[in-house]
C-alpha cells in the first residue's frame, strides 16, 4: 500500500522534524495495518531520543485507529476500532511510529475499543496505564481489582506513597492502588489537585512544593506506620525519594520506584512493555544496553489495562484529554512541551490525518 502522508520524525542526528512518509507498509506475522484516528502524546515521544538514544524513526507510541489490513488468522478484522501501542528500542522500525496517518502494530499490543471509552481517550490510555500497572501490580504486587477478594488484608497493609499523583502515570497508579483495596494511599501534588485526588482514592495529600513536605509526611506516618511502597511518578530532579529526610519515613524493606532511570540501585523502574527486552543507548554510552524483559509480568499489566478500558468513566479515567488543533509543525512543538513538563495537567491527542 503506497500512501504519502505527513509524519513527526527524528533523524539519526536526533533532529526532530515533519517529513513526508511513503509506503509500502510491510506486515510481519501477527501485525496489522492501522489507519490512525488519534495518536496520543507522551513525554517518551521525545525523551526516548534525548535520554535513551532511540533515533531515525517516526515518533509516538499510543494509538487509536481503524484496522485496514491484517495477516492470515488475525484475531482482528478489517474495520475494527482498536487502541494500544507500538514497540520501542534502538533500531525501531519507522512503521511503528504512531504520529503518522498509517501505522503498523503487533496484534498483541492492541485491544478492541469498548463503547464506553472515547476514541481520543483510548489513544492516550495504553502507555501510562501499562506503566502504572507494572508498578502497582507487578513490582508492588498488589492484588488486581478483579481478584482483590482472593487476597488477605495482610497483603494490603502499609502506606503507599505516590510522588506526583497528578501526573498521568501517578493518576493511573492512584486509581489502581485504590481499586486494589490498598490502604492508606499517600500522594503529593499541588494543593489545587488535592480534592480531585481524594475522590480518586488518596487518603492523605501533601503539597510537594512545601518546604515542610517531608516533615508533614513524617508526622502522618507516626500513626500509619512507615512507608512500604513509594513511586516517583514524574521523574523529578533531584530525586525526591532519595532525600535523607524522606528515607527516614521508609520501612526497612520498602520498595522504591521511579519512572526514569536512577543511578541509585535502590530504585526500580516500571515500564509500559515489561515483557519485552528494551534496547537503549543513553548519551555518552559507547554501546547499546539491553534491559531484559520480564515475560511473566505481561499478564497482570494487560489485565489491568483491559479492566481500565472496560470500566472507563466509572471506576477509572485519565486526566482531561485535549484534542490538538493545528499543523504538524505545531504538533511537534507540543510534543516538546509535554516532554519538558511545560504543558501542564492532562493528556493530548492528535487527530489524523495530520494537517
Amino acid at each position: 500500500m503506497a500512501v504519502s502522508h505527513k509524519a513527526l520524525f527524528v533523524d539519526e542526528n536526533a533532529q526532530f522534524s515533519v517529513v513526508e512518509r511513503n509506503g509500502p507498509y510491510p506486515l510481519d506475522d501477527g501485525e496489522v495495518l492501522i489507519e490512525t484516528i488519534f495518536s496520543g502524546v507522551n513525554p517518551a515521544d521525545i525523551k526516548h531520543t534525548t535520554h535513551l538514544g532511540i533515533k531515525n524513526t517516526v515518533l509516538g507510541y499510543d494509538i487509536c485507529g481503524r484496522i485496514i489490513k491484517t495477516k492470515d488468522h488475525s484475531k482482528f478484522k478489517v474495520g475494527d476500532i482498536v487502541a494500544g501501542y507500538t514497540p520501542s528500542g534502538v533500531g525501531r522500525d519507522r512503521k511503528y511510529g504512531s504520529h503518522q496517518d498509517y501505522t503498523v502494530a503487533p496484534e498483541s499490543m492492541l485491544f478492541n475499543v469498548p463503547d464506553n471509552l472515547p476514541q481520543k481517550d483510548a489513544a492516550c490510555l495504553t502507555v501510562v496505564t501499562m506503566t502504572a500497572a507494572d508498578a502497582i501490580f507487578n513490582i508492588f504486587d498488589l492484588p488486581l481489582p478483579s481478584r482483590k477478594s482472593e487476597k488477605t488484608t495482610e497483603t494490603q497493609t502499609g502506606p503507599l506513597l505516590i510522588w506526583g499523583a497528578s501526573s498521568s502515570v501517578g493518576f493511573c497508579a492512584l486509581q489502581f492502588a485504590a481499586a486494589s483495596g490498598h490502604y492508606p494511599v499517600l500522594v503529593t501534588a499541588s494543593p489545587g489537585r488535592h480534592d480531585s485526588l481524594i475522590k480518586l482514592g488518596a487518603t492523605h495529600c501533601f503539597d510537594y512544593s512545601s518546604p515542610t513536605v517531608y516533615q508533614d509526611i513524617g508526622e502522618a506516618i507516626e500513626s500509619l506506620g512507615p512507608i512500604q511502597y513509594a513511586i516517583d511518578a514524574v521523574g523529578a530532579e533531584p530525586n525526591p525519594l532519595a532525600s535523607e529526610e524522606f528515607q527516614r519515613s521508609l520501612s526497612k524493606n520498602a520498595k522504591l520506584l521511579s519512572v526514569i532511570v536512577r543511578n541509585d540501585k535502590k530504585f526500580g523502574m516500571p515500564v509500559a512493555t515489561p515483557h519485552q527486552d528494551f534496547v537503549i543507548q543513553p548519551p555518552g554510552v559507547p554501546h547499546v544496553i539491553t534491559v531484559p524483559g520480564r515475560p511473566e509480568s505481561l499478564e497482570k499489566a494487560w489485565t489491568a489495562l483491559l479492566w481500565a478500558a472496560e470500566n472507563y468513566g466509572r471506576s477509572f479515567r485519565l486526566p482531561p484529554v485535549e484534542v490538538f488543533n493545528g499543523s504538524a509543525e505545531e504538533a511537534l512543538e507540543e510534543l516538546h512541551k509535554v516532554a519538558n513538563g511545560s504543558r501542564g495537567f492532562g493528556k493530548l491527542a492528535i487527530p489524523h490525518p495530520i494537517k
